[in-house]
């Protein structure tokens, strides 16, 4: 299949890949790791020893310090590289990796640093809008995607231990720019989120514009286990499908100070999460200023 598409596609499609990698390891260094240690960044042990190498946070803190913007923890500036040489790290990967990594490297750790390590070449290569060759391209597809079902796995697992086990909102998107995960935005109701972008003069709409927002919801659900739907107290001009991208044509109807956009999460289960009858809800708001 790959064949069949031309290099962008193809470059777009490992961009995405690995940008979805990226999150997921993320994910899984932060969760393990500050519930052992709380901040593993600065984490000396009795000996002195640091549990992430100097070298790492010092790359980290740079990024930080050049863009305070784009990283709100210092978790979100790892970049792939620096994932697998944490996860990787024989004192770790055997305490807190190997199970959720089992599917995609049955071997341990050294079969998960050989493949893993792969992806380095063709990730700068794409990063600095070089070529990369069609065996690489693979290599991302498959690999990457095999760690990805891995986590997907083990999260199932893990979320039928939970009290709640109902599929949330992860991250959204707009046609702003904008890329929000769930830990960057305020809780509102039951423990749903809500970011108001109505006094950031970037994110100014008037009449005639299309907004586009999308959703990612916990991919240890399957899509056919819930539906996601949009809906506004001022309405929409034109209905919103369900699904995780809405397309929003901005009219007069939308003007004012504050335009709210919700997108609720509704599992297919007979019970709800939340008081309102639904499992999860994202509130954004936008400013929508008149034509003159």
């Amino acid at each position: 299949m790959i064949n069949e598409l031309n290099n962008n596609e193809i470059r777009n499609i490992c961009k995405e890949r690995l940008e979805s990698l990226e999150y997921w390891l993320r994910r899984l260094v932060n969760e393990k790791l500050s519930a052992a240690y709380g901040d593993y960044f600065s984490y000396v042990d009795g000996k002195g020893n640091r549990l992430i190498r100097g070298s790492i946070v010092s790359s980290i803190e740079e990024r930080i310090e050049k863009e305070p913007e784009r990283y709100s923890r210092k978790v979100d500036a790892v970049l792939l590289a620096d994932a697998i040489d944490i996860i990787c790290n024989p004192r770790l990967y055997n305490a807190y990796f190997k199970e959720p990594l089992k599917a995609a490297f049955p071997e341990g750790r050294d079969e998960a640093r050989t493949f893993m390590i792969r992806l380095l070449d063709p990730r700068n290569s794409l990063a600095h809008a070089n070529p990369i060759s069609m065996r690489q391209a693979e290599q991302i597809i498959c690999y990457s995607g095999d760690i990805m079902e891995s986590l997907k796995e083990y999260y199932r697992r893990e979320g039928m231990n939970r009290e709640y086990n109902v599929p949330l909102i992860l991250k959204v998107v707009d046609s702003f720019g904008n890329i929000f995960y769930r830990h960057q935005m305020q809780n509102v109701y039951d423990s749903g989120i809500m970011k108001m972008l109505d006094t950031d003069p970037k994110c100014v709409l008037w009449p005639g514009d299309t907004l586009t927002i999308e959703v990612e919801v916990d991919p240890s659900f399957s899509p056919e286990e819930y539906s996601v739907i949009w809906y506004s107290v001022k309405g929409f001009c034109e209905p919103i499908p369900n699904g995780c991208k809405a397309a929003i044509k901005i009219t007069s109807k939308q003007v004012g100070q504050q335009f709210d956009i919700q997108c609720r999460i509704l599992s297919n289960k007979d019970w709800h999460r939340m008081h309102i009858g639904i499992d999860d809800i994202l509130l954004l708001y936008y400013k929508v200023l008149p034509l003159r």
